[in-house]
C-alpha cells in the first residue's frame, strides 16, 4: 500500500471517493483509458504493472466481500486493452538466436543470453541462479520460481551444457576458486578510477561473485544493438522466452508429438494453457490455414474430381 500510494491516489480522485461497493467496470476501465487516463502517460510495461496492481486490490477487496461483483468482472474492460492483446509479438528464429549469441563479446553476457534460449526462463529467475544449481553430471539444471515459489529440474541441453562449460572456466580465471553459492551470473563490479591517475577509469570489468545482476535490460539492448536486431522495448528478455517456446513447439511437432501444446506449456511452467497459446502466438498457423483454404475446395474437397462437370460446360450441351 504504501509503494503503491500514488497509483491509488490517483484512482481515488478519478472515481471521486467511492465507497468500493459502487465501483463498476466503466470507472476501472476511464481510470486506465478513459481521457486524461494512465495510457496517455505510461508505457506499455508501466501500464500492465499498473494493472496488476489493480486487480490485486480488487481481488483483495472481493475476498472481503467488499464489491458487489468480482475481480473479473470489474477489470472485463481491460481485457482486450491490455498487452496480453492480439498485436504480433516479435519471435526469433534459431539464426537469429545465434546472431544475438555471437554479438556478446562479454563472456558472461554470451552466457547468460544462451541459458535464457536454451531453457525459456524468465531473466528474473536466471540471474538468482547459483553455481550449485547446475548439474553437468546428471544434465540437469536445478530453478527457483519466485513467482510460483516452487523448484523445477530442467533438462541441459548439449548447446548450453558447453557454453556453461565455457562460461565457468572464464568465470573461474577471473575470479578464482568458485564457491557453490556463488552467482552463475554475477554483477559486474563498478569501474574504478586507477591508482596515479584521477580522472582515468579502469574499464576492466571485474567480477563480483557474490553480487546478482540488477539491471539485466542493459545487457541485452547492448547486445542487440550490436547485433542489429530490434528487440521490443522493456519486453526484450521476454523475447528470447517467447522465441524459445516458438522453436520447442514446432520441433514437437515435427517429432510428431500431438501433445505440443502441453510440452511447451511443461517447459514454460504455464499454470494455464491458454498463457502458453498467447506466447506461441498464431501467425504461423493463419499462414498455414491460408495455404490449406485459399484456392481449393472445401466442403467439395472429399467428392471424386473425375465425377464434377463445370457448370457452362453442361449448359452449352443441352443448349
Amino acid at each position: 500500500m504504501y509503494y503503491l500510494r500514488s497509483l491509488f491516489r490517483r484512482f481515488v480522485a478519478r472515481v471521486d471517493d467511492c465507497h468500493v461497493s459502487s465501483l463498476r467496470s466503466h470507472h476501472v476501465e476511464d481510470f486506465f483509458y478513459g481521457p486524461g487516463g494512465l495510457h496517455e502517460n505510461a508505457g506499455d510495461t508501466t501500464l500492465a504493472n499498473y494493472r496488476m496492481s489493480i486487480r490485486s486490490f480488487l481481488r483483495w477487496c472481493e475476498r472481503r466481500e467488499w464489491t458487489l461483483r468480482t475481480m473479473e468482472q470489474l477489470t472485463e474492460g481491460l481485457r482486450e486493452k491490455s498487452t496480453q492483446s492480439n498485436r504480433s509479438r516479435y519471435r526469433m528464429t534459431r539464426a537469429e538466436l545465434r546472431l544475438l549469441l555471437n554479438a556478446a563479446a562479454f563472456p558472461r553476457d554470451r552466457a547468460l543470453i544462451a541459458f535464457v534460449a536454451n531453457t525459456g526462463l524468465r531473466i528474473s529467475e536466471a540471474v538468482r541462479m547459483r553455481v550449485r544449481d547446475v548439474s553437468f553430471q546428471k544434465g540437469e539444471l536445478y530453478v527457483y520460481l519466485p513467482k510460483t515459489k516452487e523448484e523445477v529440474t530442467l533438462p541441459l541441453s548439449l548447446d548450453l551444457e558447453q557454453e556453461l562449460r565455457s562460461w565457468l572456466t572464464t568465470y573461474t580465471e577471473a575470479a578464482g576458486t568458485l564457491k557453490r553459492n556463488h552467482y552463475l551470473f554475477p554483477v559486474c563490479l563498478r569501474p574504478f578510477f586507477k591508482a596515479g591517475h584521477a580522472q582515468e577509469p579502469n574499464r576492466d570489468r571485474v567480477l563480483n561473485p557474490e553480487g546478482m545482476i540488477s539491471h539485466p535490460h542493459v545487457i541485452i539492448k547492448d547486445v542487440a544493438e550490436a547485433a542489429g536486431i530490434e528487440l521490443d522495448p522493456g519486453d526484450a528478455w521476454h523475447t528470447l522466452r517467447r522465441s524459445f517456446a516458438r522453436i520447442l513447439y514446432e520441433d514437437a511437432r515435427a517429432h510428431g508429438h500431438d501433445n505440443a501444446l502441453r510440452i511447451v506449456q511443461a517447459a514454460l511452467n504455464h499454470k494455464e494453457v491458454s498463457t502458453t497459446e498467447r506466447y506461441l502466438g498464431l501467425d504461423i498457423e493463419r499462414q498455414r490455414y491460408a495455404d490449406m483454404i485459399k484456392g481449393k475446395p472445401f466442403l467439395m474437397a472429399d467428392l471424386d474430381g473425375g465425377k464434377l462437370v463445370v457448370l457452362d460446360e453442361r449448359r452449352g450441351s443441352r443448349g
